[in-house]
């Protein structure tokens, strides 16, 4: 992440690469999870009857959607910020307006990556429990 001037930070411990590899492949997950969920639900004729007798069918849907979509919209955020950011420091003759100093703040804010991945983790988790149990249920 650049900092004062044109100046980019040097990371000497390493973390902020380890910081990378983690968000990709937790992001990773979370795409197999909105993909597969629903993915599951269609393929799985059986699994799709049960959760409609449970009643739990459009609320299963529901979750995976919103968990993928919380991902999506983090992603499209942290790409809009980043592009601004990029402008500000590395783009010849570009002159710093409100919109590339609120990227850089948001670019920043690790907080809103935190809660896409809280939202992603506790709906995933929610549908999930939803389609344990009903296999579960199932004699």
């Amino acid at each position: 992440m650049p900092t004062k001037g044109s100046q980019i930070e040097i990371d000497a411990s390493g973390s902020l690469g380890a910081y990378f590899e983690y968000n990709k492949v937790l992001r990773t997950w979370f795409v197999a999870f909105g993909v597969g969920g629903p993915a599951l639900l269609l393929s799985n004729e059986k699994l799709t009857k049960l959760l409609s007798a449970s009643g739990d069918l459009r609320l299963v849907a529901v979750l995976f959607l919103v968990g993928g979509g919380a991902q999506v919209v983090v992603a499209l955020i942290n790409k809009v910020a980043n592009w601004y950011v990029h402008s500000k420091y590395h783009q010849v003759g570009v002159t710093p307006t409100f919109k590339h100093h609120a990227a850089e703040w948001i670019a920043n804010q690790f907080w809103i990556d935190v809660l896409a991945d809280i939202v992603s983790v506790c709906v995933f988790g929610w549908a999930s429990w939803l389609l344990l149990t009903v296999f579960v249920s199932v004699p």
